[in-house]
């Protein structure tokens, strides 16, 4: 029995640095280590776990699990380790440890393509088949950790002592005509690893189903390795099972090998993965707590808020104790782990009372930030949500965003307001404009999932909430908006607001994406510029690595015929070797840069799709079930819209055909009836500005009455005055007006 920190199991370096434990292990410590002579058989395990509260008297009863014994052997072969933790509660938690290799297999040309082998499918020697879908991989022996100081012999037997021991055509499978091959003792396999680089470890904590009670960590260590004499084409692998006691080995799979892209395998890899862990408030106790937990990720936290463009860790932090985000770990023990940023936004269509902006709305522009800078964003209004006071129902989003409405249009000013650099202005300079909601209405829900560009690199799923405005009391042009809340205690956000129509909103994002189209294609000729003249800095290096010698060739001649300069001349012919060195460090140099900078031409367009279109349909679906309303509301607003929409659609379908006069006035009415009751819903101050609203709707459509009836008397349709009359009269019933 052994005591003391984790890295007694799992050793932590520079190159294998620990990884953080996840829940529920995470802030625990490691008390005990059991080995073999604690628990030399069954009945002794058996007992040591019951002493520290796990009892295994249903092992190997209920369906699906295993006995004492079939772990005690795993014990035995060194398969698994077995520790007691004490958790941050002070529970002493039993944890069965396995330790597993997941190999990038890739030759030197696909390494630099970021082509990689994927083991699509395994067959039995049987002849059943089973789909795979993952990389190679390959339990540790206890005997083999720390991992870094087995590398190179672990990855060896990986390749070509187990899954890819001996290599066939890719059409090779057992069937009724192809049985299962023999053994071949004489059989080298061609493949031989030439490099391996250490990508990453991470750990996953699980509930054991084979040993209910027991918790298993997956220490998961992921590692390229380059190989020479693999096929350049898809194939088949055998692996034998180790011999058995007549010495046989008998064929234990068949695998099937194809070359895919990196982009490619990540979608296989995050198939059937699962929410393991979620962070939210409280999680972190600091700064410093949160940025060595997004360590374990790929993601370049040094330089977050210090681009002028992205926002340091401190902001994300700040998002998760106001509960506007969460942060989500997915993934599947034998696949790839995907950190996920969980927001939750308001977008808000913001449209005008006045009804010379009819079918217009507002449109955010440019915002400028507080040091000064100003970038455009192209969007409706949108606001993030806090989770803190559980579901939203429709009292809580007409609140959100009377809320919104009041942070963001409390101070209005003119198109061209913008604060310059050192210039500051305060809250008491500012008049309040006074700005009132007169109707609501709930859209839809929908999600995106793309990345962050507040946090580079970490992906988000934006849960958005789409709501429609009717506001009293906004500019009928252009204007900018003084958004000043009290947690921003630097200076305010400026935005900049514009009335726009759909199709104009069309031609911004158009005429935006064509302006990214030409910097691209200008990053791209750029690239292309750059990699010319690396191949001309190669070939003069070349050159010149040729002359040298030639020069040194000729000293060398030199110096032989006289005696009396030979100390000098050794002297010099050291300096001569030492710079004949750097000119090939140079060389190697500028060809790799030369790699690289083809690999990024080649791999441009592979690296800007999006991470949804990565993600298999049925993970982004179950990321997705996580919204901030009951499902109950939105089934209600869903058909609520549909109720809305099947009168349009009955309306539409009439279209042409006659109707009597008191048929249309009656629906007109419950057209009008409906909009009071939806005013009603609002609150009490807002009634006066939507009744004076509808009065100013009704009096325009009065007036057109009247115009249409001018035009029927212009054009000689009605003659008699009495018939003008009662025209006249229909047409003012029927918008209201008495």
């Amino acid at each position: 029995m052994e005591s003391g920190s984790y890295q007694s199991t799992c050793v932590g370096s520079r190159a294998f640095p620990a990884p953080i434990m996840p829940e529920p292990l995470a802030g625990g410590k490691l008390h005990e280590v059991a080995t073999l002579k604690v628990v030399p058989d069954p009945g002794a395990l058996a007992e040591w776990l019951l002493q520290r509260g796990l009892d295994t008297a249903r092992w190997g009863q209920d369906a699906d699990t295993k006995g004492v014994g079939k772990f005690h052997k795993e014990l035995q072969l060194g398969e698994s380790g077995l520790e007691v933790w004490r958790t941050a509660d002070g529970k002493m938690q039993p944890v069965r440890v396995t330790h597993v290799l997941r190999a990038k297999v890739c030759s030197p040309a696909s390494y630099e393509r970021g082509i990689f082998l994927f083991n699509t499918w395994q067959q039995f020697a049987c002849g059943r088949t089973r789909t795979r879908n993952a990389l190679l991989s390959e339990k540790l022996s206890m005997d083999e950790v720390p991992l870094e100081d087995h590398l190179h012999e672990v990855c060896v037997r990986a390749v070509t002592m187990e899954e890819m021991q001996r290599i066939t055509d890719a059409p090779f499978k057992i069937g009724p005509h192809a049985h299962a091959p023999l053994y071949d003792p004489e059989y080298k396999c061609p493949v031989t690893v030439e490099a391996e680089h250490f990508i990453d470890y991470t750990i996953e904590v699980e509930n054991s189903k084979s040993y209910p009670g027991l918790l298993t960590a997956y220490h998961l260590y992921t590692v390229d390795i380059v190989c020479q004499g693999l096929p350049g084409v898809n194939f088949n692998s055998l692996e034998f099972d180790h011999p058995d006691e007549n010495g046989d080995r008998k064929l234990k799979y068949v695998h099937a090998w194809n070359w895919l892209e990196w982009s490619q395998i990540q979608r296989y890899l995050f198939e059937g993965s699962e929410l393991k862990e979620r962070k939210g408030k409280g999680s972190f106790p600091n700064e410093a707590a949160l940025t060595s937990w997004l360590g374990q990720f790929d993601l370049d936290v040094d330089n977050w808020g210090k681009d002028g463009k992205s926002k340091p860790v401190q902001a994300l932090l700040n998002e998760v104790e106001n509960q506007e985000c969460q942060l989500e770990l997915w993934g599947r023990h034998d696949g790839v782990a995907l950190l996920m940023r969980v927001v939750h936004v308001l977008q808000l269509k913001v449209q005008s009372t006045d009804p010379r902006l009819a079918g217009k709305f507002l449109f955010n522009t440019w915002r400028q930030a507080h040091n000064g800078g100003q970038r455009p964003c192209n969007r409706i209004m949108t606001e993030k949500l806090s989770s803190e006071k559980g579901p939203f129902d429709k009292e809580r989003f007409i609140t959100a965003a009377a809320q919104a409405i009041e942070r963001q249009f409390r101070y209005l000013m003119d198109v061209h307001f913008q604060l310059h650099p050192g210039e500051t202005v305060t809250a008491e300079e500012l008049t309040a404009s006074g700005v009132e909601i007169c109707s609501t209405k709930f859209t839809d829900h929908h999600y995106d999932v793309e990345e962050s560009n507040s946090f580079t690199g970490m992906q988000t799923m934006y849960h958005l909430y789409g709501m429609e405005l009717e506001v009293d009391g906004l500019p009928l042009a252009d204007f900018t908006s003084v958004d000043w809340r009290p947690n921003r205690a630097r200076a305010p956000i400026i935005n900049g607001w514009r009335w726009v129509t759909w199709p104009e909103t069309l031609d911004i994002l158009h005429a935006h994406a064509r302006v990214l189209e030409r910097q691209d294609a200008a990053g791209v000729q750029t690239s292309e510029e750059n990699a010319q003249r690396i191949s001309a800095s190669v070939s003069m290096l070349g050159r010149l690595q040729i002359l040298f010698d030639n020069h040194l060739g000729d000293e060398a001649e030199g110096k032989e015929s006289s005696a009396a300069a030979k100390g000098g001349s050794n002297h010099r012919v050291m300096e001569t070797v030492e710079v004949q060195n750097l000119l090939r460090k140079l060389q190697d140099t500028f060809a790799g840069l030369q790699s690289s900078c083809s690999n990024r031409q080649g791999g441009r367009s592979r690296n800007r799709s999006l991470i949804a279109k990565r993600l298999p349909p049925g993970m982004v679906s179950r990321m997705a079930s996580n919204v901030i309303t009951s499902q109950r509301f939105l089934e209600e607003e869903a058909e609520m819209q549909h109720k809305r929409l099947t009168p349009i659609s009955s309306a539409r379908s009439s279209a042409g055909s006659e109707e009597p006069m008191g048929q249309r006035t009656s629906m007109a009415s419950e057209s009008d009836g409906r909009g009071l009751e939806k005013m009603s819903s609002l609150p009490e101050e807002a009634h006066g500005r939507a009744l004076r609203r509808g009065r100013t709707w009704v009096a325009a459509l009065g007036i057109g009455g009247l115009q249409v009836a001018m035009c029927a008397v212009l054009l000689g349709q009605v003659h008699n005055p009495i018939c003008l009359a009662c025209v006249c009269a229909s047409l003012a019933a029927s918008v209201g007006v008495s």
